[in-house]
């Protein structure tokens, strides 16, 4: 055994016996969180100085006391969380080094395993650890075991299993803990049955059609997830194997407290996805969906306690969702181990334990060593989730006055506080926010602002829960907000499905294949970059070499290039749907977007750049008047626009298309006194005035829709305006 003197971390400080003191910088204000509070931190120095962490566990003496069993790569460290602002180190039992570390507990016992250092499963005593005392038993090598990836502990049966190991190729490999000091080994999965588990949670049945079997579900990478009857440890069978969408790595899974329900993450799929399974017939799993917590992080490792989904996401920490509908997570809380980077990657948060029963939360990280949260927040916010009961408007009147309704609900029993329903609007000079109205139960409305016809108006909506949470809609917002146009109508100058040649003309700068061509697309089953079918439905659209194979544009670019089109009318909207599918993203790999304001001379303005992929999917686009004028560009009656797909590696793809070209004109008819923007002024507009009597709220302008003469009062002289211009 190797024990270190106890280490106490309090308020910052590291208090080591016989030593003094060490001090340690404050963490808290670097870590971004919701609903989740940072107790204590102790990073990788504080626990032993090694080069990286891994898993974690936890551990509850029978004194009610409890423990952080950490992972680093060389070591098992064990503190004493009971207190959890003032964390100790207890002590350490060494191993060589690994870069992955797992551990999980038995009764007074722990089992730590390692998937390249060597030295077979450490077996550790932590009968005594109230009093400082952390003991391995032994290194259990026997049968030719060195290492594991992981290992799994069914506590109500009483049998440990082998994840990964280096005995039996990798398969579920099950031991007695009979005698947990001395696990035996009982069996393993058969080769006929069996491949390489990564990750497994095995379980016992008490009732239903599946009492007293015991039922391991497995992750086992690149096959997906594969169920097995270990009840017979002599003739553990495989039940059932299924995969899912998009799967690369399936990784690790956790049931839902019922055991209905699967939750398994895949590691290297490229994108936030934690796939939901319907496990009640165990020989036929129904994949149901996959839900992810609104950043690129790569989940990794996922656990499910008293209705919630704690899950380490690496970059983006630990993400906890509430399973009030099972198959539709709502995440509730985060923290963030990680705050550098919240794309996809392998460092930050490896796991979590959230089983302590005083509810203190552990995660581990690989860069920062242990977290102390208290996660309480999170696990009574709840959410609150925004609708729409009259749609959200795209266009709304010059004037001012259109409504906006939302519809606020909670869920996991969250509730609006009152007074938070906010709604923000930014005509170009930065959000102003407006409290909405409470107009009945959980509806509350709000009036757009006049604005410059043509102008585009960003827009969102806020509100907080009683327990503090703040609710965006959209999520993201203010960097994502909601945009709508000011007019009161439109009309079609030119609508172009391409399903007759109105003279757009294609051209090739220089590259090797992908011409635009016109046709219904070929749809190529052996080259999954195509577009399946055009944008609209009428059948033919513009499309980069609409032909079977290899056809994407390779080293150069190609060109569409519009007819004449006369747009000296002004107020004129653009509007297409564009295909853009791409292996190299926010690059020079690209569909640009050009106008020129004398026909296909220029000089040439660009107006929009798409450099994302939307995979095998078609995107709407469109380009608001205001926008044309922030570029610079004069509309005259010899205007031409350009589409130019662009590749500049030969390795990457890069698949274009276009369908459904529209010009709109917007009009801008406003007529004072119509305070809905229906074009009549009539008893809506006299009750709305009517209700909004009195002094404006400020900032005014633009608080006050009914003020009509603008000195920010609602009242007699606005009255005389909306009386001249009533509509019989």
């Amino acid at each position: 055994m190797t024990k270190s003197s106890p280490q106490r971390i309090v308020s910052g400080l590291v208090a080591v016996c016989a030593t003094g003191l060490v001090l340690v910088s404050p963490a808290r204000a670097q870590f971004a969180s919701q609903n989740v509070e940072l107790k204590s931190w102790l990073n990788l120095s504080q626990l032993g100085g090694a080069a990286s962490g891994n898993d974690c566990w936890g551990y509850t003496s029978g004194s009610g006391r409890e423990y952080a069993l950490m992972g680093i790569s060389n070591a098992m460290v064990v503190v004493e969380v009971t207190d959890p602002a003032s964390p100790v180190v207890i002590g350490s039992i060494p191993h060589t080094d690994t870069l992955w570390g797992d551990v999980k507990t038995y009764l007074t016992y722990a089992y730590v395993v390692n998937d390249n250092g060597g030295g077979g499963m450490d077996v550790i005593d932590l009968s005594d650890v109230d009093n400082g005392n952390v003991t391995k038993i032994q290194s259990l090598t026997v049968g030719g075991l060195s290492t594991s990836h992981n290992v799994a502990i069914n506590t109500d049966s009483g049998y440990l299993y082998l994840c990964g190991g280096n005995i039996a190729s990798g398969r579920l490999v099950a031991y007695d803990l009979a005698d947990p000091a001395d696990p035996v080994q009982v069996g393993s999965v058969n080769s006929l049955w069996g491949t390489y588990v990564h990750d497994a949670q095995i379980v016992t049945y008490t009732s239903g059609p599946n009492a007293g079997k015991e039922i391991a579900f497995c992750a086992n990478g690149a096959t997906g997830l594969d169920i097995y009857d270990v009840t017979a440890k002599g003739n553990m069978f495989r039940l059932s194997r299924s995969t899912y969408p998009n799967l690369s790595y399936a990784h690790q899974c956790w049931l839902s407290d019922d055991k209905q329900y699967l939750y398994l993450n895949d590691e290297t799929d490229g994108v936030n996805e934690t796939h939901i399974f319907d496990v009640t017939d165990l020989s036929n799993p129904v994949h149901v969906t996959s839900y992810d917590s609104g950043v690129g992080a790569t989940d990794h490792n996922v656990y499910v306690h008293n209705g919630y989904i704690f899950e380490a996401e690496y970059h983006a920490g630990v993400r906890i969702f509430c399973l009030e509908d099972p198959v539709a997570p709502v995440q509730t809380g985060w923290f963030d181990t990680y705050p550098e980077n919240d794309g996809s990657g392998f460092d930050g948060a490896w796991s979590v334990y959230p089983f302590f029963p005083s509810g203190t939360l552990l995660v581990s990280d690989i860069d920062r060593g242990l977290f102390v949260l208290d996660p309480s927040e999170a696990l009574t916010a709840g959410s609150l989730v925004v609708d729409y009961p009259n749609g959200r408007p795209t266009m709304v009147a010059p004037g001012g006055g259109t409504t906006l309704q939302v519809d606020v609900n909670g869920s996991c029993g969250a509730t609006v506080a009152a007074g938070t329903a906010m709604f923000h609007y930014d005509l170009g000079s930065g959000f102003i926010a407006v409290p909405m109205n409470e107009i009945g139960g959980s509806v509350f409305e709000a009036t757009f602002p006049a604005a410059d016809c043509g102008s585009v108006i960003e827009y969102y909506v806020s509100v907080q829960s009683e327990g503090g949470a703040t609710v965006t809609d959209p999520a993201g917002a203010p960097a994502a907000a909601y945009t709508a146009i000011a007019a009161s109508g439109e009309a079609v100058l030119l609508a172009d499905n391409f399903e007759t040649d109105e003279g757009w003309t294609p051209a090739n700068l220089g590259a090797t294949s992908g011409d635009w061509q016109r046709g219904v697309p070929v749809d190529d089953p052996d080259w999954p970059y195509d577009p399946a079918s055009d944008a609209d439905g009428s059948g033919q659209c513009w499309v980069t070499q609409n032909q079977v194979g290899n056809t994407d544009v390779d080293d150069g670019a190609v060109q569409l290039t519009s007819p004449m089109l006369d747009l000296s009318a002004g107020n004129v909207t653009i509007s297409y749907d564009y295909y853009l599918n791409l292996t190299l993203e926010q690059g020079t790999d690209m569909l640009l977007v050009e106008i020129s304001s004398d026909g296909d001379l220029g000089p040439w303005t660009e107006i929009a750049r798409h450099d994302t992929t939307g995979g095998t999917s078609w995107r709407h686009h469109e380009i608001a008047p205001s926008e044309l004028i922030d570029a610079g560009v004069t509309l005259t009656s010899t205007m031409s626009i350009r589409f130019t797909a662009n590749d500049a590696t030969d390795q990457s793809i890069v698949e274009a298309g276009l369908d459904a070209f529209q010009l709109n004109q917007l009009e801008c008819d406003s007529v004072p006194g119509d305070t809905n923007g229906d074009g009549i002024v009539g008893i809506d507009d006299f009750l709305f005035l009517l209700g909004n009597w009195g002094p404006c709220a400020q900032p005014c302008p633009p608080s006050c829709t009914a003020d009509f003469d603008g000195d920010c009062t609602v009242g007699i002289g606005d009255f005389l305006i909306l009386l001249g211009n009533w509509t019989i």
